[in-house]
């Protein structure tokens, strides 16, 4: 099982590659992919997708605020 470290070290390798601002471009991509899903009245993929938004800003949140001098 990886600790608790190598396990932070493993996300924010990833996630310094990535924009803060993709994180919330992505967020708002599956509102409106959410709502595209409800229009279509695929309300199971809605209700999925839709649940999306919070975990992208939960990951921009979270390496702005623990490592907010990488920039």
């Amino acid at each position: 099982m990886a600790s608790k470290d190598s396990t932070q070290k493993q996300f924010f390798n990833i996630t310094d590659n990535v924009p803060e601002e993709a994180w919330y471009w992505l967020a708002i991509g599956s509102i409106l992919l959410s709502a595209g899903f409800k229009l279509g009245k695929k309300d199971h993929w809605a209700l999925f997708v839709g649940q999306w938004p919070p975990t992208f800003i939960v990951f921009a949140l979270y390496h702005r605020l623990l490592r907010p001098s990488s920039k």
